[in-house]
């Protein structure tokens, strides 16, 4: 009952949550009494119960009645996070309520594109398409994160066509390399060489490497030796050297005559040779 709850108000938040409410329950008068900023005390109902319900409810009504901007904001994003499961109609009504891009609101966003697209991504992704710009890309990231456990290829597409540079992208890409690395490295390092440099593709290149290495050095020697881009090639260099500093001496040395080229081999120990991060 509860997964349908859940998926009901997905589907409700698809026509509504960039609209806004042309009307407020309760009329029209405002007042300057901050609302509650707490929906639940120790002594409150459970959200679940009538009672609670109807405290829920009473909650975003004096919210809606509210000139605290601030006060209403949170007593909104209270109510949208604990109607979610027993009052749907409510959630949506207190999600429509948050200020435009506001933190709370992307927060929400991105819970309900979580939701959504672990029984619907194709849904999913229609959904968060049409959010506000922050709202957005804090959606696609975790929608691609879900997509990433089952089709990775197709959550790297959706990172890098989809997302905006920022960090929502590069949480997401990071999430992905390192699911994907535990089951195809090399794949996961051929994708996130196609990145531009920063954090989240060294990040990336770390664990993608450090995982192939295990597998197969001869294959991450060799495909750095291939790298046309020098600096990735540098990148991907000082994440092994990262990993090899800790490394047991016989690992060492086998990833060491795995570098077949003198030159590549050489940047490598220079690397070793310095301190570490």
């Amino acid at each position: 009952m509860i997964r349908i709850l859940n998926f009901a108000l997905c589907i409700s938040l698809l026509a509504s949550c960039g609209e806004k409410k042309s009307g407020r329950p309760g009329g029209s008068e405002t007042s300057s009494k901050a609302p509650r900023s707490e929906t639940r005390s120790n002594r409150d109902p459970e959200p679940g119960t009538t009672a609670g319900k109807r405290v829920l409810r009473e909650s975003f009504e004096s919210a809606l009645a509210s000139t605290d901007q601030e006060a209403r904001s949170k007593v909104f994003g209270q109510v949208a996070w604990d109607a979610i499961d027993v009052d749907p109609e409510l959630s949506r009504q207190a999600f429509a309520e948050l200020p435009a891009e506001s933190p709370e609101r992307a927060k929400l966003a991105a819970h309900f594109a979580m939701r959504l697209a672990e029984s619907d991504p194709d849904q999913a992704l229609e959904w968060a398409r049409g959010l506000g710009s922050s709202e957005r890309e804090e959606a696609l990231s975790r929608i691609s994160v879900v997509i990433g456990a089952k089709n990775p290829v197709r959550a790297a597409e959706l990172i890098t066509a989809e997302i905006e540079p920022g960090r929502p992208r590069d949480r997401a890409a990071v999430q992905l390399a390192q699911r994907w690395s535990q089951a195809d490295p090399s794949a996961a390092a051929e994708w996130l060489g196609t990145l531009p440099a920063g954090e989240a593709r060294s990040a990336g290149l770390k664990l993608a490497l450090v995982r192939w290495l295990g597998d197969d050095a001869p294959a991450v020697a060799s495909w750095i030796t291939g790298r046309t881009d020098e600096a990735l090639g540098l990148e991907s260099l000082a994440a092994v050297a990262d990993h090899l500093r800790s490394a047991e001496a016989s690992e060492k040395a086998a990833a060491l005559a795995a570098f077949s080229d003198p030159e590549i081999r050489r940047r490598l120990e220079n690397l070793l040779a310095q301190p570490g991060p």
